[in-house]
Order: C-alpha cells, then sequence, then structure tokens
C-alpha cells in the first residue's frame, strides 16, 4: 500500500512538473507573437506614422523637433528603433521631427572687414561657405565687397564672401621729369599716381630720383630738384 502510495506521489509530481514545462512554452509563444517588427517611419508624417504603429501595437513618441532643409514640417526625421528591428507590442518609437527650413536674417556684410564678419555671423549663428579674394580700385584690403545672399531672409545659414586684396600694384618704369616744368611734372604725376617730392626753387626740374627707366609702383615718391632749366644756364 504505501509502496503504491509513492509511485503516485511520484507520478503526480512528474505531471506537474510537465504541466509547468507546458504552461511555460504557451506564453513563451504566445510572447513571441506579441513581437513585430519596426516599420521604416523617416520622411512620413506624424498622423501616418502614428496609424501605422497603432496597427502593429505600438505608440509614437516624439522626442524632439529639429530644422531640417530637406524634410517638411512635421515629417519624421529619425527614429530611435532601427527599421526590421523586432519589440514586443506596447512599445513606443521615439522620433524626431523637422520644423522645416530654419530662417536666417541675412545682415549687410559690404564695407566690413573680414573679422568683424565672422564675429557678427557668430552671433548669428551663420557662417562662411566660401570667400572669394579679389584685388580693387577702390576698397582697401580685407573689407568685404559682396556678399550672398543679399541682406534679407535666407533659409540658409551659409554665406559667400567677396573680399579685397587691396588696390591693384601698378608697375611701370619712371618717366623723365627733367626739363619739364614744375606745373606738367605735378600734372604727370597725379596722372601716374606718384608723390611729387620738390626741393629748391624754380621752374623747371633739373634732377630726379629715382631715374627714369627705373621700376617703381602707384603711390611711389619721386623726389625733383627744380632750376631754372639746362637751357638758361649760359
Amino acid at each position: 500500500m504505501l509502496k503504491k502510495f509513492f509511485k503516485f506521489i511520484l507520478y503526480f509530481s512528474g505531471f506537474i512538473a510537465l504541466s509547468g514545462i507546458a504552461v511555460f512554452l504557451v506564453f513563451k509563444i504566445i510572447d513571441l507573437e506579441k513581437t513585430v517588427k519596426v516599420p521604416l517611419l523617416a520622411g512620413m508624417g506624424i498622423t501616418e506614422a502614428t496609424e501605422l504603429l497603432q496597427g502593429r501595437g505600438l505608440f509614437l513618441e516624439v522626442q524632439g523637433e529639429e530644422y531640417d532643409l530637406n524634410v517638411p514640417p512635421d515629417h519624421i526625421i529619425s527614429q530611435d528603433r532601427a527599421e526590421g528591428e523586432k519589440i514586443e507590442q506596447g512599445r513606443s518609437i521615439k522620433v524626431f521631427v523637422s520644423k522645416g527650413r530654419a530662417m536666417f536674417k541675412v545682415p549687410y556684410l559690404e564695407g566690413i572687414t573680414i573679422d568683424d564678419v565672422e564675429q557678427i555671423l557668430m552671433e548669428l549663428d551663420m557662417k562662411i561657405e566660401k570667400i572669394t579674394r579679389v584685388h580693387s580700385y577702390t576698397v582697401e584690403k580685407d573689407i568685404i565687397i559682396a556678399q550672398r545672399p543679399l541682406p534679407g531672409f535666407s533659409d540658409d545659414n551659409r554665406v559667400n564672401l567677396l573680399v579685397s586684396l587691396g588696390l591693384y600694384t601698378v608697375s611701370y618704369r619712371c618717366p623723365s621729369f627733367v626739363n619739364m616744368t614744375i606745373h606738367e611734372a605735378r600734372k604727370a604725376a597725379a596722372v601716374l599716381g606718384l608723390k611729387l617730392i620738390e626741393h629748391d626753387i624754380g621752374s623747371v626740374i633739373v634732377f630726379q630720383k629715382p631715374e627714369a627707366g627705373t621700376i617703381i609702383k602707384k603711390g611711389d615718391a619721386v623726389e625733383v630738384t627744380l632750376g631754372r632749366g639746362w637751357g638758361l644756364w649760359f
């Protein structure tokens, strides 16, 4: 009798163990059935993405908004779960949503030094995309000659600048001022952009420095000595 009782207990324990395993497997299978694949949400509107996720037992959670040049406003830029990843139903997919193109107020920059412009743009959360440097007849070195975009509102925070390298360097051979009257020499120097430094008294130039034919640049000085002229020495 006692032997039958222990055998009953043994069978009963085995039955309980098998039942437990069966229940575990059933719940495991059910649990597996509750996992779903994450869809691609990038580029979708909020409403469309919400409906898609709800159909799979998932939820949409907007984590933040960002400006984006390519994604329209209220459309998804990125998601925290990769496309095709398996997750349990009832979970949330976190996304960043586009605020559209940012609008930047472009200031008037012409006539300002490049150093000052860099500081101004940094304070406006803008940046220089390209700098082109050219010589100028009128604009001093490192001054902004032109800008693109023009002053106003832009959806891009990048600016292109045309910056002066300073005046053109004009070189030529020094003309001969000797035997010119002082009035003629002054006119010629003004046309060539030279500074005429006069020494002594007289109406005619009898000597010059540098000599005629010397390579000089626009803006250089030429010293001339005045006298009565070669024809009046005798």
